[in-house]
């Protein structure tokens, strides 16, 4: 008997708006693009941006869900994609797009395309969090942010149990002083120096400091009123438990800045990790077939799936999993527990921008 799930509810996807904007060498936030979503039922809601700029100017781009910012370009001279994925309950929202110009010597920044979109997938979770501005002095580290978070319960499905969440925490990083805002943020790894005339912003999980996953600084000490770097870790975490996230800066700056981070997590099994995790534990019958249907989502990477792990000594791929599949695209994966025990087994996946779609067993 076949049993499975399709996590991916493509019923309730909808592209609800899509376009570039004008040249713009407005230097200060402008509007560029608004979009009103009134949602009958909780989604998904997908932001994403693609930057241009004119020879000679630079400049920065960012989104708002309701006038608060969600994800920003960081500054630029080229091309940047940024996307941000929002759960939100039913209700009427507001996505604004805005650019901000930093030379101004020609035709100015624009973003050359948009969407704004609706999905749907279960066991999904939003945490949001605005610090507030907090005063960091000259030369001094504070923290900004100090919250936290709940994952949300395991839930059996057909093949197993929910085993781990992948989190995506998108921060947002300003400054200011005096009422003056400074396009002077920039997100440090472990083992970084602080830069100085930079607020240097270090994001932490349950204490420990954590590597970003992806990151761009603003320009550096020219004020345009554009502030906004920008920030992701992707983590998998356990269900049913508690962490603590937090955001410190370090004001490398000559004098002090108010320094405020706006942070935006998104967390779902069913969104790939960009390193191999562990969606669910395995739970049925010997001699069953497991299936997983994995697809592109936001990007189409590589992605793979394994039964097996990497062993204490690795001899690569071949002896490290009993099955393995890596590919673009959509991969249809399945394997027949025979032989290999399924309670003595793990399945794991990877591919960040990509998904799980379909989880199933054919019960023996």
């Amino acid at each position: 008997m076949l049993l499975s799930e399709q996590v991916r509810m493509i019923r309730d996807e909808e592209v609800l708006a899509t376009g570039a904007t004008a040249w713009d060498a407005v230097q200060g936030w402008k509007d560029q693009k608004t979009v009103n979503v009134t949602l009958t039922e909780p989604r998904i809601l997908y932001v994403w941006m693609r930057t241009d700029v004119d020879t000679n100017d630079g400049g920065v781009a960012r989104a708002l869900l309701d006038g608060v910012p969600v994800v920003s370009s960081g500054y630029f001279d080229g091309d940047i994609d940024r996307d941000v994925f929002i759960v939100l309950p039913a209700g009427s929202y507001v996505v604004k797009f805005q650019t901000s110009c930093h030379e101004g010597t020609g035709s100015g920044v624009r973003l050359q395309d948009t969407k704004v979109a609706l999905l749907n997938f279960p066991d999904k979770q939003r945490e949001t969090w605005d610090s507030g501005s907090v005063p960091v002095a000259a030369a001094t580290e504070e923290t900004v942010l100090n919250e936290d978070f709940t994952v949300h319960a395991t839930r059996k499905l057909a093949v197993g149990s929910i085993k781990k969440y992948v989190c995506i925490v998108t921060v947002y990083g300003w400054a200011d002083a005096g009422g003056v805002n400074y396009a002077v943020n920039r997100h440090n790894n472990p083992g970084e120096s602080n830069v100085a005339d930079m607020v240097n912003w270090k994001i932490f999980l349950d204490d420990v400091q954590v590597s970003w996953t992806e990151r761009n600084a603003d320009k550096g000490t020219v004020d345009h009123n554009a502030p906004g770097s920008y920030g992701r870790y992707v983590v998998a975490l356990d269900p049913s438990t508690v962490y603590n996230l937090k955001l410190k800066a370090y004001n490398g700056c000559g004098s002090s800045r108010n320094c405020r981070a706006y942070v935006d997590v998104v967390l779902c099994p069913w969104f790939l990790s960009d390193v191999d995790y562990e969606p669910v534990s395995l739970d049925f019958p010997q001699g069953s077939t497991l299936y997983v249907v994995l697809e592109p989502l936001n990007t189409n990477p590589m992605k793979a799936v394994h039964i097996g792990r990497v062993r204490f000594m690795s001899f690569g791929t071949a002896t490290d999993y009993y099955a393995s599949e890596e590919a673009t695209g959509i991969i249809v994966f399945d394997y027949t527990f025979e032989i290999v025990e399924v309670v003595n087994s793990i399945l794991s996946a990877k591919g960040f921008g990509g998904c799980i779609s379909v989880l199933g067993v054919d019960v023996q």
